[in-house]
């Protein structure tokens, strides 16, 4: 009876271990990701601008327990790396980028058996892209302008936690994006001096994102990798009538046309 008790009590306590791991961890997480971004413009239908290139960056979040299964948490994101654009009017090589995103989210981590839990989590996020192109210059002449695009957005999501392998265990997250606003303000004065600077809005849009993370217990820490991929989707911006400044009358239209960004990358985190 002895032998059988302290069976259950290993047992017992070898489900518990590994149903923690499966769970949200309270504290704090610093990563690094590497990803490869493909960004396309779409007029009537047909790409007349991308971009190509290689980022590589820091990751910072934050859990904090708020007690029955339910937490708050906080994810920043921040990546540098350069681009090749290319268009009509030519291409440039090398185009300094950044991209910084920062997410809050609340959420409720739920016990479905055998050590799993399902975690369904909502909140608010913010996306900022800086394009460093002034005083580039393509082969066709076409000159370069620095672009700061910037939107928010309201994250829906669940991930599961799966344990496998003892007491390590597979989260897998996807997560909707819906974009509520944001705008995209453009150095015309890059161009000439006497050109204003241009600012858009951005009404309507939505991404998604997904992730699959081993992550391996360290003592009272964590080790976690694995891949993941982010897309957007936005619609053309509203519209912005530059007039001639020497006073010919003439005037052209500026937006931002339908673009998709893809971003498919590798995260490695530690959770102490």
């Amino acid at each position: 009876m002895k032998k059988a008790t302290l069976g259950l009590a290993a047992a017992s306590a070898a489900f518990v271990a590994s149903a923690a791991e499966a769970q949200t961890r309270p504290g704090f997480e610093l990563g690094a990701e590497v990803l490869d971004y493909s960004y396309r413009e779409r007029f009537e239908g047909e790409v007349v601008a991308k971009d190509d290139g290689t980022f590589a960056g820091i990751t910072f979040g934050y859990v904090e327990t708020i007690g029955s299964g339910m937490f708050l948490r906080a994810r920043l994101s921040t990546d540098f790396g350069s681009v090749d654009y290319s268009s009509g009017d030519g291409r440039l090589e090398n185009v300094s980028q950044s991209i910084g995103q920062l997410e809050f989210h609340l959420g409720r981590d739920i016990a479905v058996g055998s050590g799993a839990t399902l975690t369904p989590f909502i909140g608010i996020g913010s996306r900022v892209l800086e394009d460093k192109s002034g005083g580039n210059e393509t082969e066709l002449g076409a000159l370069g302008y620095d672009r700061e695009i910037s939107y928010a957005y309201v994250p829906v999501g669940v991930a599961a936690g799966l344990p496998v392998g003892g007491r390590a265990a597979l989260i897998l997250s996807a997560q909707y994006n819906w974009v509520v606003g944001g705008e995209a303000k453009s150095r015309f004065s890059d161009l000439d001096p006497e050109l204003p600077n241009v600012k858009v809005d951005l009404d309507e849009g939505h991404g998604f994102e997904a992730s699959a993370t081993v992550r391996f217990p360290l003592g009272r820490h964590a080790i976690g990798f694995g891949p993941f991929v982010r897309h957007w989707n936005l619609d053309r911006s509203t519209s912005f009538v530059l007039t001639d400044p020497d006073g010919s009358g003439e005037s052209i239209e500026f937006f931002e046309p339908r673009n998709r960004t893809t971003e498919l990358g590798l995260r490695l985190s530690f959770s102490f």
